[in-house]
């Protein structure tokens, strides 16, 4: 048939080694022995298309068709045509590509196995309540997985721990040392390659790994802090996010977290605030509002706004260093109005959003004999918590430097104390949900804990303690006795405001240290 190249026999024939007529989809060798027929291993193909009798121009690149094999009988959905154009006599010439929104049912490479893995993990009953599931990112991994040998390997390694995780495997077995080390090795020699390494996929290997070890890992207990320097070099080379991909978006506002836990400690500016990076986000969140549930975008709202801790924490912690009283004043009146200006943004997003989440039945309050606050929330869905939990602790750590810069001013403000107060129920209120969605959850959950800690009695102090002791148990990086972990508890909430300093580096960072562990948690 005019333009059709000749194309590679199936895997069946390969294996046994007969000649292949390549009538796809189905050959001849593979319809006489009744196997399924494992079609030709290159993703393009030509097909010459006889059912179109129109000389059109050539459609857009993307556009979905439905191509029916004229020596077969068998429509084709998952194909996008590349370019197609109009031949003499009714005839037409297509080079298409086959649609890559899910893998291949005859898989033939890794990538395809690994795909096909993770899409299963997403499709189970419980991906709606999981963690790894939820993030933005994850449903758009299986179609670039044959174009990174770094992001397949890391891929294939989170969906080892996620199997391992589901079949309760002992924490520090979760993650496979095996798979890991394959894993770094790939993400390697991405970096190393030049065609490679500002490419979205070996971005996406990176985050997957700081993600894992975040939530699972317990034998290489500071290694994020390492890929967190290796995702800010990646990110600050490659640039802003590409608008129209929505797999380099979505790793853009998950990764934002991240370089905001890692500014936290180290320090510098947060470029996603100033141009040009802020200008494409906003162009990306234009996009992504037409294909991103609002319950996601909301959690990526106030995680936009999470960028200005740092702001706060190194803004006060410099101002309350200052040893010139005039100065401090002066500097401390200028930043309160800052402060001040932040605040009222933060509680314009977060509070139409919160009421209107309790008119859709996302938020519902129930009472909890078992917690200090005799009340708790339940959820409609993970991103409807997570937002909560979020703008709860922003709220939280705004409210603190707050009520500290009116104690260097020298008149302690009463109200942020009481506001103070009923974030920290709301915070305590989220509780219960979170732990019972497992182990997992409740860690992400550490660092509202460790904010709200201070504003608690002695009832409620303890009711936190057992949740911070119950992680503890799992990550096994935490002081043994309890009166050791209460203090890093109170040594974390003071460094998340400003009033005391995480370790400056992953070489200082102790195991008995808890103003180094607690970032490891947020």
């Amino acid at each position: 048939m005019v333009g059709v190249p000749r194309s590679k026999r199936c895997q069946r024939c390969k294996r046994i080694k007969v000649k292949c007529d390549e009538k796809w989809p189905t050959c001849t060798p593979c319809v006489r022995a009744k196997v399924t027929c494992s079609g030709p291993p290159t993703l393009t193909k030509f097909i010459n298309n006889v059912c179109h009798s129109s000389t059109s121009d050539e459609p857009e690149s993307n556009s979905q068709v439905v191509v029916r094999f004229p020596t077969s009988g068998i429509s084709v959905s998952n194909l996008k045509s590349i370019r197609q154009q109009g031949l003499p006599g009714g005839a037409s010439f297509g080079h298409y590509r086959l649609s890559a929104d899910e893998p291949r049912k005859n898989m033939t490479t890794v990538a395809d196995r690994v795909a096909a893995r993770l899409v299963r993990f997403l499709a189970h009953e419980n991906a709606p309540w999981d963690v790894l599931a939820a993030i933005g990112y994850t449903k758009h991994l299986p179609a670039r997985l044959g174009e990174s040998a770094a992001l397949r390997d890391c891929v294939a390694l989170m969906c080892s721990t996620w199997a391992n995780s589901r079949r309760n495997v002992q924490a520090d077995q979760l993650v496979d040392s095996n798979l890991y080390g394959k894993a770094l090795r790939s993400l390697q020699r991405a970096l190393d390659d030049h065609k490679q390494q500002l490419r979205c996929e070996t971005l996406a290997a990176a985050t997957i790994l700081e993600r894992l070890e975040v939530l699972f890992d317990t034998r290489r207990p500071y290694h994020r802090t390492r890929h967190a320097f290796g995702i800010k070099g990646l990110v600050m080379k490659r640039g802003p996010p590409n608008p129209n991909d929505d797999l380099d978006v979505h790793l853009a506002f998950e990764n934002h977290a991240a370089l905001v836990s890692h500014w936290l400690v180290e320090g510098g500016e947060n470029f996603f605030l100033t141009s040009p990076w802020k200008e494409v986000i906003k162009q990306a969140w234009s996009v992504l509002e037409d294909s991103v549930p609002s319950d996601r975008m909301d959690c990526y709202a106030i995680g936009y706004h999470f960028g200005y801790w740092p702001f706060l924490v190194h803004g006060y912690r410099h101002i309350s260093m200052d040893p010139d009283a005039n100065s401090q004043q002066a500097r401390a009146m200028a930043f309160r109005d800052q402060v001040v200006a932040l605040e009222a943004r933060v509680k314009s997003i977060g509070e139409p959003i919160m009421q209107r989440a309790r008119d859709e039945g996302r938020i519902i309050e129930e009472p909890n004999p078992k917690t200090p606050v005799g009340k708790k929330f339940h959820f409609g869905n993970l991103d409807t918590m997570s937002f909560v939990i979020s703008y709860t602790m922003l709220r939280t750590i705004i409210n603190r430097v707050l009520y500290h810069l009116s104690v260097l001013l020298g008149y302690p403000d009463a109200l942020p104390e009481v506001e103070n107060r009923e974030l920290c129920k709301q915070t305590w209120m989220c509780l219960p949900f979170i732990k019972a969605l497992g182990i997992v959850p409740s860690i992400l959950a550490a660092s509202p804990v460790y904010m709200s800690y201070e504003g608690g009695d002695r009832a409620e102090k303890d009711y936190l303690l057992d949740l911070v002791v119950e992680v503890s148990g799992y990550k096994g990086r935490y002081p043994k006795d309890r009166k050791s972990v209460e203090l890093l508890v109170l040594n974390a909430a003071k460094a998340m405001t400003g009033r005391g300093l995480f370790a400056a580096s992953s070489s200082s960072l102790k195991e008995e240290d808890g103003k180094g562990e607690a970032i490891h948690n947020i």
